[in-house]
């Protein structure tokens, strides 16, 4: 059994009674001392995690017991800790860097590189029970007898990591997850009894840290609405700490981005009263720009409208820049009402709307006869912005030699109407916005790179609607409210599969996009619900349609027979998710490592599902 290379546990349990020479070396670093250490104490705290990793390599597989702290190498070479035979190992390979509550591992440059549940590694991979190794041919298996004194809190690189980690699987296999944050009123000066709460409530999957400014988040994997919030219940009951205030944000309602999700918790978690809790759905502001009720949800865009609270004061040139129908003009609008000059009137010009021969009498004005049609004197915008903003939108479309009269004004705020020898002074502060790329603009020679610099004293990016999925769902909300409340007619709900139609759209044309849909469909659709195919009907007309895409005859011709019957989507993936896993688990001997490999999938989700589908196969010897 010892030379069993499936591993069962009674070949593991002989491996370790008779150790490599690696494995050896590997167990006499763990002194008596590290054994007091680590072990039970009078404290009544936990004994320690003992780890070991299950190699397999070549016919052979072995058990390293891992010390309580220490390195350990990882190679082909006699003197490696852990020796593992194969020509395309290298001498020294990697390194495990065993510490008393994180084990890491490390890639020391080999040829072939080192894989963690088949990516990768990368600078340190820290490891988690269950995780997987891949060397060449070999795999070793990190295992943990039981869990350490305090596994609930790690440091915060591990814990960006595990979220990592569980955002892969989520995306992947359409899992959930939830972050928390939780605010403290004041600072906490002992943490170590809320740390040993969490070590009580949180399951092995889940994880914690403390961020550098002395917030709490909490990774509960795999977890839902309802055990988020029963989670959060048990957990004020036992905090001491009644005024604490938690934010929650989950995977993928919420987002799919590591620093959004914990940015939204976060936001979620300052919004809320002393001893609330708050769902990341509500952490979202309205504000009111120009007459327009504008929602601002995202991260990016609340710090972006943060930054205009303070540059609005100043005269600074400020260049927006974004996507088509992004909410650039908002933004300048914004800038511009929040500064001493918002009680004039805002002054705006679309670069290119307007003919490149009329763009340049509209900016500076003429005088009378300047040019044939020319009747009479003509006040131009800038002069019109006099002790107001001039918002410029598509700046990148002027032409070099408005580009050079342009760049005059911003250095002398001084300018000459066409027609005229008079210069005349005026008080404006410019905002422009564009969607192109002015610094490609600048090196391919199309635009001016001192008006360049001039222009973008400040500058404020936008992001897409595509990369603000909570802004999406409320902004979705907000417009078809608007629009049926002008249409007079009854309120819509905007149903699950509808959101996720949303969603799935590029949205090239971004919030206007989004706008006008909602619009038509608020006209279109007498009904109290807005349905996928709703969306789909008008973001992709061909969507469901057997007709799209056939003969012209064939798309005229009158269906025959019975309309056809489909079975639902779920039930037909989880009948096919079963049987690749019964092929895998035949082909493998019952082996749950070797099975979830064949499939490319996480040992633990792996092994989860076989649970989940009653799919555990029988020890050897069974009959069948």
């Amino acid at each position: 059994m010892a030379g069993d290379a499936k591993g069962t546990p009674a070949s593991a349990a002989n491996a370790e009674a008779t150790p490599t020479a690696g494995n050896a070396r590997a167990t006499l670093t763990t002194s008596a001392d590290d054994e007091t250490r680590h072990g039970s104490s009078l404290t009544g705290e936990p004994d320690a995690l003992r780890r070991h990793l299950l190699v397999f390599s070549g016919s052979s597989s072995s058990l390293v017991q891992l010390p309580p702290e220490g390195t350990l190498v990882i190679g082909r070479a006699e003197t490696s800790d852990i020796q593992l035979a194969g020509g395309s190992i290298s001498r020294q390979h990697a390194r495990l860097v065993v510490e008393r509550d994180r084990v890491a591992i490390v890639d020391l440059g080999s040829h072939n590189g080192t894989l963690v549940n088949g990516e990768r590694v990368t600078g340190a991979r820290a490891l988690a029970p269950g995780d997987t190794i891949a060397i060449h041919t070999a795999t070793l298996i990190l295992h943990a007898a039981h869990r350490p004194a305090a596994p609930a809190v790690v440091e915060a690189a591990v814990f960006r990591q595990r979220v990592e980690d569980e955002l892969d699987r989520a995306v992947r296999y359409e899992r959930s997850f939830t972050l928390l944050v939780a605010l403290w009123p004041e600072p906490v000066a002992d943490r170590r009894p809320i740390e040993q709460v969490l070590e009580r409530q949180l399951r092995r999957i889940d994880a914690a840290a403390w961020s550098t400014g002395g917030a709490l988040q909490v990774l509960l994997a795999e977890a839902s609405t309802a055990e988020t919030e029963a989670f959060v219940a048990r957990l004020r009951e036992r905090l001491e700490h009644p005024g604490v205030r938690i934010g929650h944000a989950g995977c993928p309602a919420d987002g799919a981005d590591v620093d959004a999700l914990l940015a939204r918790a976060e936001a979620a978690a300052a919004g809320a009263s002393l001893g609330e809790t708050h769902g990341a759905g509500r952490a979202h502001e309205e504000l009111a720009i120009g007459g327009q009720r504008v929602i601002v949800a995202d991260p990016a865009v609340i710090r972006l409208y943060a930054l205009i609270d303070r540059l609005a004061p100043t005269d600074l040139p400020i260049l927006i820049t974004g996507e088509t129908g992004c909410g650039k003009e908002l933004a300048a609008t914004a800038v511009h009402i929040r500064s001493p000059r918002g009680d004039r009137p805002l002054v705006s010009l679309n670069c290119a709307a307007i003919q490149e021969t009329l763009v340049e009498s509209e900016l500076f004005g003429y005088e009378k006869g300047a040019f044939t049609g020319a009747a009479s004197a003509k006040l131009g915008l800038i002069e019109a912005a006099h002790g107001s903003t001039l918002f410029l939108d598509e700046i990148g479309e002027l032409s070099p030699t408005t580009q050079a009269k342009l760049l005059r004004v911003l250095e002398t705020q001084r300018f000459t109407r066409i027609g005229d020898v008079r210069e005349r002074t005026v008080d404006v502060r410019v905002v422009a916005a564009t969607h192109r790329d002015l610094r490609a603009e600048v090196a391919a020679g199309r635009f001016r790179q001192d008006l360049y610099f001039r222009l973008s004293g400040a500058t404020l990016q936008l992001p897409p609607l595509r990369e603000r999925p909570r802004e999406l769902a409320l902004l979705a909300a907000a417009f078809l409210d608007e629009a049926c409340a002008r249409g007079r007619r009854s309120a819509m709900r905007i149903t699950e599969g509808a959101l996720r139609a949303l969603r799935a759209h590029d949205w090239p044309g971004n919030v206007r996009e989004l706008r006008n849909l909602m619009k038509y469909l608020a006209a279109a659709h007498p009904g109290g619900e807005l349905t996928a195919e709703h969306v789909l009907e008008r973001l992709d007309p061909t969507a469901g349609d057997p007709a799209a895409g056939a003969a012209p005859d064939e798309a005229a011709a009158p269906a025959s027979g019975p309309p056809p019957t489909f079975r639902p989507l779920a039930e037909e993936i989880r009948e096919l998710e079963i049987a690749r896993i019964r092929a895998a688990l035949d082909a493998t001997s019952g082996n749950l490592t070797r099975a979830a490999a064949l499939l490319s999938m996480p040992i633990r989700t792996f092994s989860e599902k076989v649970k989940l589908h009653g799919l555990t196969p029988k020890k050897r010897g069974a009959p069948r």
